[in-house]
């Protein structure tokens, strides 16, 4: 094989790799906050930079139950207000 069909192939596995993760962490939540979790550790044990280690941290918390869902309308506050 030539340099640029392992590119293609190479580019192709990490687009499906990273496709399978997001579903996998939309589908089970639980997989998801212990993926996050594992990437926090392996980002402190590498001494990547705080904001990153932050981040996991943050996506690695569980969500309470009857959240907006990620509608961002809230601007990150616990309450959206009333429930219809």
């Amino acid at each position: 094989m030539h340099a640029s069909q392992w590119l293609q192939a190479l580019v192709a596995a990490t687009l499906v790799t990273a496709c399978a993760a997001y579903w996998l962490g939309r589908i089970f939540p639980r997989l998801g906050h212990k993926a996050w979790q594992g990437t926090g550790g392996l980002l402190r044990y590498l001494h990547a930079p705080e904001a990153l280690i932050r981040h996991a941290q943050t996506r690695s918390r569980p969500r309470p139950k009857g959240a907006c869902g990620g509608c961002s309308g809230c601007a990150g506050k616990d309450d959206c207000g009333p429930k219809t």
